[in-house]
């Protein structure tokens, strides 16, 4: 009696193992990424960067009319990377960082290419605020050495200018004495003048 059941266990398990080691008879290949087209995005960077002072700022308002008439992530990202366009006239990567940081915590229908350019775009802004955090720290160390350098020549020049005057005064005062020493020198001379001899 214990024979059969053991004998029934050992084929039901070599019929398991038989039937997980079996390939499946149909498997699904693996969709294929989607391809996302960011050609858009370059395009605006790259006309904007060659564009005028005046046509920048009318591709700037045309972006800010297509956000409003049309809102949604690409619209926004969109305008985002115009706002910090390297290149452009008022180009504000602060602003561009803030509006890119907000994108990426709420991206929307955003495809993950998009995702990563903003987040690399992210980066590049945070690297020029930066940059220009350090120019601006430099030049205020500058202006402020500028600023000593010029106070200490006013002081020397101011100093000098006393000293000028002081030395002019002294001279002055030589000359007054000299000349009343001379004056003296000549009354002496004439009253010890022996008197002209008088005629027979």
């Amino acid at each position: 009696m214990r024979l059969p059941t053991i004998a029934l266990a050992v084929l039901l398990a070599g019929c398991a193992a038989t039937r997980s080691a079996a390939p499946p008879a149909s498997q699904a290949a693996p969709p294929e990424p989607r391809v996302t087209d960011l050609a858009p995005y370059f395009v605006t960077l790259n006309q904007i960067a060659a564009a005028e002072p005046a046509r920048q700022a009318m591709m700037m308002e045309e972006l800010r009319a297509g956000l409003l008439s049309n809102p949604g992530a690409r619209s926004a990202l969109r305008h985002a990377l115009a706002v910090g366009a390297a290149g452009r006239e008022g180009s504000d990567p602060v602003e561009a960082r803030q509006l890119l940081a907000g994108l990426l915590a709420s991206p929307g229908d955003l495809e993950p290419a998009e995702l990563q350019m903003a987040a690399a775009l992210q980066r590049e802004f945070d690297a020029r605020v930066t940059l220009y955090a350090q120019l601006a720290r430099q030049r205020e160390q500058l202006d402020a050495r500028l600023a000593a350098a010029n106070e200490t020549n006013a002081r020397a020049l101011q100093a000098a200018s006393a000293e000028t005057s002081r030395l002019r005064r002294e001279l002055q005062q030589a000359e007054t004495k000299l000349q009343a020493i001379t004056e003296m020198e000549r009354d002496l001379l004439e009253q010890t003048e022996p008197a002209p001899p008088q005629p027979p």
